[in-house]
């Protein structure tokens, strides 16, 4: 009569699994022509609060809330540091990106911003399918930027 084989013999050892990448994001960092300018609007007009202050330099960091930080650096640094010529992306075609800031009220800090200047390019309006009320500008280098809040789910 044949020997069974014993359990851990027939056990297939698993493959070892590959390396990660351990990544983790740290900040959004957007590439600006006038940096000066724009750091004063996310400082003044947004009143995001600096982290690493950036007045009359070539980069900034802001507390944009939840542990998220906004970066601003210099477009033309950049381009020298990738070795990519300045403004060689910038087709000026459709936005790729959006950033994003939620608020208690789009209407009322709407109004707050309109008064500092900014003009919008999407009033307050709901965005049903989104479940958000949303409004939508523009930052002095063209970045289009979005509040929204919440909209309060239907009474069933």
């Amino acid at each position: 009569m044949p020997r069974k084989k014993s359990q851990s013999a027939e056990a297939v050892a698993a493959p070892p699994e590959p390396p990660r990448m351990s990544v983790r994001f740290t900040h959004t960092r957007l590439l600006v022509e006038n940096m000066d300018v724009c750091y004063k609007f996310y400082r003044d007009t947004l009143e995001l609060r600096p982290k690493f202050d950036g007045e009359g330099s070539v980069y900034a960091e802001f507390d944009a809330g939840n542990g998220h930080t906004l970066a601003l650096f210099s477009r033309e640094l950049m381009h020298k540091a990738i070795g990519s010529t300045f403004g060689a992306n910038r087709s000026g075609g459709d936005d790729s990106v959006v950033i994003a800031f939620e608020v208690p009220n789009v209407d009322a800090v709407c109004e707050m911003l309109q008064k500092k200047g900014v003009t919008f390019s999407c009033q307050p309006c709901d965005q049903k399918e989104w479940m958000l009320r949303v409004a939508h500008f523009r930052d002095p280098d063209g970045h289009l930027l979005e509040i929204n809040a919440g909209l309060q789910a239907p009474a069933e």
